[in-house]
């Protein structure tokens, strides 16, 4: 039943990847497999033999709905997005707000101390600006496609790392960031049509990013874990802007507090009952 759970976890984690300003980060925190998550592919290849079997177990559900969800919903979301944006943003408004009980309790499990505030405004403020940037439309020139030669198979390899490290950051959406390099459009066409030649680079660039990213993090927490749990959440409240869509008075208005609350209720719900 774990593994069920941890797959549809990572489902989750892998739509949320596919939403601008949304961070797959965010929705792990939210659903209490953050730390195990980061912790597990950071040490990895430590002890290998002995760990890797449990390792496995623990990631394959959620690698596998990760995967799943970017390939069956990157076009849904594409259509949500387009015809119901202000609707599917309230929802996931709601899964972040519905975590934060949950973080902030994590965070202080190990004490607390008001130096911890530093990370936190910091990251805050590196959220908020990104949001910003975001809102204002400066991105990149945009990229439809590539050409499968020497410069862009690097290029593609470069832009996987640099994605899945934001990615592994809670409040810093992997998508954004491909948007700000200009290429998200030409990535998520290459995912929607399962274009081989332009995903294999890009997805061995994500795999790396992903150990570095996990490595980093899993050593921050080992030898500052207030401080980095700390500057989680705020980056986290941080995102909360650049997801924000505005808001009409009207029944699509209606409709979207109603997706607020039960993104709510099922992060809260989730991250009371399933977290690690």
């Amino acid at each position: 039943m774990k593994h069920i759970i941890n797959f549809f976890k990572g489902m989750i984690i892998g739509i949320s990847n596919v939403i601008p300003g949304v961070s797959g980060g965010t929705m792990a925190v939210s659903m209490g497999i953050y730390e195990k998550l980061v912790q597990t592919i950071g040490n990895f290849f430590h002890h290998f033999k002995e760990n890797f079997k449990k390792n496995i177990i623990f990631l394959l559900p959620i690698v596998l709905g990760a995967g799943i969800g970017i390939l069956l919903f990157s076009k849904l979301l594409k259509f949500l997005l387009e015809n119901y944006a202000m609707q599917t943003q309230f929802a996931f408004m709601g899964l972040i707000l519905g975590s934060i009980p949950f973080i902030m309790k994590k965070s202080v499990i190990k004490g607390f101390s008001f130096k911890y505030l530093i990370p936190g405004i910091l990251t805050f403020t590196i959220g908020v600006v990104l949001a910003i940037l975001e809102i204002m439309g400066i991105t990149g020139t945009p990229v439809q496609g590539f050409d499968i030669n020497f410069i862009n198979i690097i290029l593609l390899f470069i832009y996987g790392i640099i994605s899945a490290a934001s990615m592994v950051v809670p409040g810093i959406s992997g998508s954004f960031i491909l948007l700000l390099l200009g290429v998200y459009s030409a990535i998520i066409s290459a995912i929607s049509s399962l274009n081989i030649l332009v995903l294999i680079p890009f997805g061995i660039g994500v795999v790396i990013g992903i150990l570095i990213a996990s490595k980093l993090i899993n050593f921050l927490l080992e030898h500052f874990y207030g401080y980095t749990y700390f500057a989680i959440i705020g980056f986290v409240i941080g995102s909360l802007l650049a997801i924000y869509p505005g808001f009409y008075f009207d029944m699509s208005g209606v409709i979207s507090i109603i997706c607020l609350v039960l993104g709510f209720i099922s992060s809260f719900f989730i991250s009371k009952y399933t977290n690690e």
